[in-house]
């Protein structure tokens, strides 16, 4: 990921960079988690050398949703399937969040 300092759109050219890379890869776990590692190294000498902290958020958040194999969030796999829940349970579910909207509305 390397990429040029006078160039107007280093931003997008980051960003492509890792979207290329995620389309191409024809590598192995190891080569791509070797390239991840070098990519946050080159995104902390950006963030050393620019200040800039809103493309090396953005782009440690783009390689992490799009290679790492964690679920998005903890509440991903917990819980019960709306498919499995009875009428009546879907009904006071319902209720229960219209309830909690309609009291944090001011009048």
């Amino acid at each position: 990921m390397i990429m040029s300092n006078n160039n107007d759109n280093y931003e997008l050219d980051y960003y492509l960079s890792i979207i290329d890379f995620f389309q191409n890869q024809d590598t192995n776990k190891e080569t791509t988690e070797i390239w991840k590692n070098k990519s946050f190294i080159q995104l902390m000498k950006v963030l050393k050398r620019t200040r800039n902290k809103e493309l090396v958020k953005n782009a440690i958040i783009l390689i992490l949703s799009l290679f790492d194999e964690m679920p998005p969030d903890i509440y991903n796999n917990r819980g019960i399937k709306v498919n499995s829940l009875t009428n009546s349970d879907k009904l006071s579910y319902v209720n229960l969040l219209k309830s909690e909207f309609i009291s944090d509305v001011p009048n």
